[in-house]
């Protein structure tokens, strides 16, 4: 009976499990074929994505440039010297090339540090002297040399000026010049000397004739000129100049005095003026402190030698020729010689 019984429930139920699938596959059937039938509204689904963050922080791409003017650290290492100790020119050796590696870390440019004391070195050492308010005779003694181990550069000008500008200072004769905010350079200079000066203008073919003052004129210009080599002017001949203001320029010479001695512009040495041009450009801007005013005396034109007669017509023919006259006789000389 047992035996029986199982088949015939499972029968029965293989038979209903059937008969429900054949429905629900004809309804399937059904529903799609029937376009015109609404759809229940099937479940949303959860898609929720976490997105990364569209924000991007951009490196920036400026560079912040240290507006504090960089002080150079002491130098222990430099030699000391006594208060009867003296270095100027004509010492040579290792003491002498240790100062001049001082200079040149700090921007005096000495020329070459080969422990020779030229005279490139000696307007390094002028320059200090006139920074630190020492009379400048070129020479290294104990106040030198101590001033050179704790070095310290003054506060700019313009501190808040352009990071790129050259700075005179006609008060010290002191040419700084700015790269970035720092030193890049500091020279002696010579600038107008005060004293009263003429000259014919312009150089070819003068019309005007011009008295001033050699002034060095205060204020801000920018660099608009270079002419390479020795440039002839009408008050002579200024090397590598590069002009700012007018005939004023930044130019070698070969004496630069370590006082005013031009007639208007800043003469720097001659090893660095070889090389200045190359550290500014066209529009650098250019700041006098310290000077005059321009001062023209007078200006008048150059009186131009009058024209010559036109010679005499040409007789036409037939014209008699008009006759000299006839000569006089001279008086006698006398013997009476002249006075003494």
């Amino acid at each position: 009976m047992v035996s029986k019984v199982v088949p015939l429930r499972v029968a029965v139920c293989l038979a209903l499990a059937c008969a429900a699938v054949g429905g629900a596959v004809v309804a399937g059937a059904v529903l799609r074929d029937d376009s015109t039938k609404t759809a229940a509204p099937a479940r949303p689904r959860t898609t929720t994505t976490t997105l990364p963050p569209t924000t991007t922080t951009l490196v920036p791409t400026t560079t912040t440039l240290p507006t504090t003017l960089q002080q150079p650290a002491p130098d222990p290492t430099l030699p000391a010297l006594g208060l009867g100790d003296i270095l100027g020119p004509g010492a040579n050796g290792p003491i002498v090339a240790a100062f001049e590696q001082r200079l040149a870390n700090l921007h005096f440019d000495p020329g070459p540090v080969d422990g020779v004391y030229d005279q490139d070195t000696l307007y390094a050492v002028q320059t200090l002297q006139k920074i630190v308010g020492l009379a400048p005779a070129g020479r290294i003694g104990a106040y030198e040399a101590e001033a050179l181990r704790n070095f310290q550069y003054p506060q700019p000008l313009h501190p808040t000026a352009e990071p790129n500008r050259t700075e005179i200072d006609v008060t010290k004769q002191v040419l700084t010049l700015y790269q970035n905010y720092q030193v890049r350079l500091v020279t002696t200079t010579s600038t107008g000397s005060g004293e009263h000066y003429c000259y014919d203008t312009p150089k070819d073919n003068p019309t005007q004739h011009v008295c001033e003052v050699a002034t060095t004129p205060s204020g801000r210009f920018t660099f608009y000129l270079y002419r390479n080599g020795w440039d002839k002017g009408v008050l002579g001949a200024l090397y590598n100049p590069f002009y700012f203001n007018k005939g004023i320029a930044v130019h070698g010479y070969q004496s630069v005095p370590p006082v005013p001695a031009s007639h208007g512009c800043a003469r720097i040495p001659m090893h660095i003026a070889e090389y200045f041009h190359t550290l500014v450009n066209q529009g650098d801007p250019v700041y006098v402190d310290g000077g005059q005013p321009a001062q023209v005396l007078s200006s008048t034109p150059i009186n131009q030698a009058p024209p010559a007669p036109p010679p005499p017509p040409i007789p036409g023919p037939g014209t008699p020729t008009p006759t000299a006259p006839p000569a006089t006789t001279a008086p006698p000389a006398t013997t009476t010689p002249p006075p003494t």
